[in-house]
């Protein structure tokens, strides 16, 4: 499929902020299309939305801690970033060029053939884009974003993009409406199933994956005075039902071109080791109160971590690098699920197959994010209720990982009776009046794993780091230096067309400044 979706892409992706010619009419152009069906359309939209979000995970994965490189004083270990160079720039290219145009043209052909169905899937992918790229950038550019006529773009505030969200969500909810309004049909449709590698046509979950990015929108909006547990908590309920609803796109893993960004034929995972904070939370030390590592306390340690050859577990403490570099008898394996003679770790286990499926949102997550919105409302029956689903729903997910063609996995990783001891054990809070808010953010950050650090750095930055609640979380020893003692708050924008081409918008709310990814967002301001 994806030797097809980056051909695709790059031919239609027409004046957008990555070009850097004139705008060319593509009314007038003869080698540019001017009507695409939208079913050829959506596939390489689909996998620019995997792309964007596993590309930055290697960089936003060193910022939340979920791992760290290999090497010492690795400058995203230090939280800081590479001047004139795209890394991290990856979700501003998925938005602005992988979606784009792409689904600007999805748009069109959609309404002039009455394809309400895709229309809907199109606001619905925008809204994905403002809110994962708000997230990280805070400013974005949004009205004028796809603008042919324009070679410089002025910026939106950060406010106007999470409203966008919001504004996008109710237009694909509006446009499944009519669809189902027009042939009675609900469930999977013929027609968005030719294009469709997420949901395979289903219009039911596309409607449950709108109000996934609604719960998200107004979850990351907790520390403002409009804040509302009770919206979290509905859209939570109106989105994912059980893992069998989760957000995640095909891989078919035939070769390099195809196959899972973690997967052991791409090896994207050779320079990193897995956190110290990651081990400590799976091992027991956190949240059992072990005093020692327990390998028992958790059965997805196992899965998601590789032990040193002297089976024991070891993460990396930014900016330190690889705390067995200096024995070669206890050095850590490589993700990027390679069997090894001593790692106990196989190709097939968790998302590091080569045909695992590019996760974007999950059942689980969703309840750690209903629990959290309701213990803030003082729900604390609510929230331990989402909580205990949250926890089951993480077990459920990590021994049946999606794989393939399939949108839930069959491998049964973890025993039934594994995930009863751990849910009865030390680990997991046993009643409403144990419950902390570190145990369900600390669960969720285990729960988010590999697939999506974004949203374990947006949760670390709505608390500002505060280690009473990522207990394991520690400042690096070391920060970059155009830091100036501060910690890391946002990406800057993708540096080959911003810092390039419009450097007058970026003055404009500062974003030049050699500090400015310590600049705090919006989104988790009062």
């Amino acid at each position: 499929m994806k030797k097809l979706i980056y051909i695709i892409t790059a031919a239609l992706t027409l004046g957008t902020l990555d070009s850097c010619k004139k705008f060319v009419d593509i009314n007038t152009n003869p080698n540019a299309p001017t009507s695409v069906d939208a079913a050829s359309l959506l596939p390489p939209i689909e996998a620019g939305m995997e792309r964007g979000v596993w590309y930055d995970s290697r960089y936003i994965g060193q910022y939340s801690q979920m791992w760290g490189a290999s090497t010492a004083n690795n400058v995203w270990d230090q939280e800081g970033y590479v001047p004139g160079s795209d890394s991290a720039g990856e979700m501003w290219r998925t938005v602005y060029f992988s979606l784009g145009q792409n689904v600007t043209l999805m748009m069109q052909d959609a309404m002039a053939n009455n394809k309400y169905e895709y229309l809907g899937v199109a606001h619905a992918l925008r809204a994905w884009g403002w809110q994962t790229g708000g997230d990280l950038y805070n400013y974005m550019i949004v009205k004028e974003a796809f603008d042919p006529t324009k070679l410089t773009f002025n910026y939106d505030s950060p406010d106007y993009v999470y409203a966008e969200v919001i504004r996008e969500c109710r237009q694909a909810l509006s446009f499944f409406a009519q669809a189902t309004k027009a042939d009675g049909n609900a469930g999977v449709s013929a027609t968005l199933a030719k294009g469709d590698y997420m949901y395979y046509g289903d219009r039911s979950k596309w409607v449950k994956f709108i109000y996934s990015i609604m719960a998200t929108n107004a979850l990351h909006l907790s520390n403002k005075a409009t804040f509302s547990a009770d919206s979290v908590a509905k859209y939570v309920d109106l989105s994912f039902a059980s893992n069998a609803d989760n957000a995640s796109v095909q891989n078919t893993g035939s070769n390099s071109g195809d196959a899972n960004f973690w997967g052991p034929t791409r090896g994207n995972l050779a320079g990193f080791r897995q956190s110290d904070f990651i081990v400590r939370l799976l091992d027991g030390r956190i949240l059992a109160g072990k005093a020692a590592q327990d390998t028992l306390a958790d059965p997805r340690l196992p899965l998601l971590l590789n032990r040193s050859k002297d089976r024991t577990y070891r993460g990396v403490i930014p900016p330190l690098g690889d705390p067995n570099s200096s024995d070669a008898n206890t050095l850590i394996p490589q993700f990027a699920g390679a069997t090894t003679a001593n790692s106990g770790t196989s190709a097939a286990k968790y998302l590091f197959n080569d045909n695992s499926r590019g996760v974007l949102m999950t059942y689980p997550v969703l309840q750690f994010m209903k629990s959290e919105a309701l213990f803030k409302k003082g729900d604390l029956a609510g929230a331990y209720t989402a909580y205990i689903n949250g926890v089951k729903g993480a077990l459920e997910f990590a021994s049946n990982p999606p794989i393939g063609g399939a949108l839930t996995g069959s491998t049964n990783y973890i025993s039934a009776t594994a995930q009863a001891a751990y849910l009865a054990g030390p680990s997991v809070r046993q009643s409403a009046a144990t419950l902390k808010l570190s145990d369900i953010l600390q669960q969720k950050f285990i729960s988010l794993f590999l697939w999506n650090p974004l949203e374990q750095w947006a949760d670390e930055r709505r608390y500002q780091y505060d280690a009473n609640i990522f207990q394991g979380f520690v400042k690096p020893g070391t920060l970059y230096a155009d830091n100036a003692g501060k910690q890391v708050y946002v990406v800057r924008p993708r540096y080959n067309s911003e810092y390039i081409w419009n450097i007058p918008a970026l003055q404009s709310f500062g974003a030049t400044a050699p500090d400015y990814h310590t600049t705090k967002p919006w989104f988790i301001l009062p």
